[in-house]
């Protein structure tokens, strides 16, 4: 046992608190990641059939496809893959003194040794006590990364969705 131990009693509690967080976050993305997906989806139906042959509709059918494609591989298991990305993943070195220990981008910035010192200081103590408690937060790390690259490419699908929704904005005012 650690000699910070008798300080909380209960870290088991505040860990699972912690992970609970990070499913919930992983949750509430695919859900935004499914809804963009499938707006996407119905959006490309919609503009094949009012626009079956435009030349404008070629961008926009391309941009939605992107999107849709974006969302599919948000659901892919190569995205809850434990190591890390470099791709897709905050950078280990962009770590701050002011940084949140309860939001996922800020938690996946860390390595599980660093993160398990940090939150034993920061939940009170306990947490270094058994290995157990170290494993609690090696799941809330990956639960941390998994929802910060969902989380990214929600943001990366965005874009592309916005810039047709410009686009048909832009056609139904009638300045194309």
């Amino acid at each position: 046992m650690s000699v910070s131990s008798h300080l909380n009693p209960e870290p088991e509690r505040r860990l699972w608190i912690l992970h609970g967080n990070m499913r919930h976050a992983v949750e509430w993305t695919d859900i935004k990641l499914g809804a963009l997906a499938v707006f996407a989806a119905a959006q490309m139906a919609l503009l094949k059939l009012l626009a079956p042959g435009g030349v404008p509709a070629y961008p926009a059918l391309a941009l939605l496809a992107a999107v849709v494609l974006i969302g599919l591989f948000a659901f892919s298991p190569l995205i809850e893959a434990q190591r890390q990305l470099s791709w897709i993943d905050p950078r280990m070195d962009r770590r701050h003194a002011g940084d949140c220990l309860l939001a996922p981008q800020d938690i996946a910035k860390y390595p599980q040794l660093e993160l398990v010192i940090l939150l034993d200081r920061y939940l009170g103590g306990g947490v270094t006590a058994t290995p157990y408690y170290e494993d609690i937060v090696g799941q809330i790390v990956s639960g941390a990364r998994i929802a910060t690259r969902k989380r990214r490419l929600f943001l990366a699908a965005c874009a592309p969705a916005g810039l047709v929704q410009l686009g048909l904005l832009w056609r139904l005012l009638g300045l194309y």
